[in-house]
């Protein structure tokens, strides 16, 4: 039977871990009963307990450098006394 934990518990039938409040997991019809009397577990249907896949992320596509020709492209850069200093190369 698959449960969802109501609070954090230990149950080591199950895991070594504890078992955190929110959490799916599978146990026996006897032990999972006697969670779920107590208050610590509900039950849940097994496509419900299933974990979603997690989404493929998406890569990282690398950043080239600037080439020559868009360097040349960039707008011209002043210096202090006002004159471009970045000379346009045809």
């Amino acid at each position: 039977m698959f449960l969802k934990a109501l609070d954090t518990i230990h149950v080591s039938s199950v895991s070594s871990d504890n078992i955190i409040s929110g959490q799916t997991f599978e146990i026996d019809d006897l032990r999972g009963r006697s969670l779920i009397e107590r208050g610590l577990a509900i039950e849940v249907d097994a496509a419900a307990a299933a974990k979603p896949e997690p989404a493929a992320k998406a890569e990282a596509q690398p950043v080239n450098p600037l080439q020559a020709e868009e360097i040349t492209e960039q707008s011209p850069i002043a210096n202090k006394a006002g004159a471009h200093t970045r000379k346009k190369v045809v």
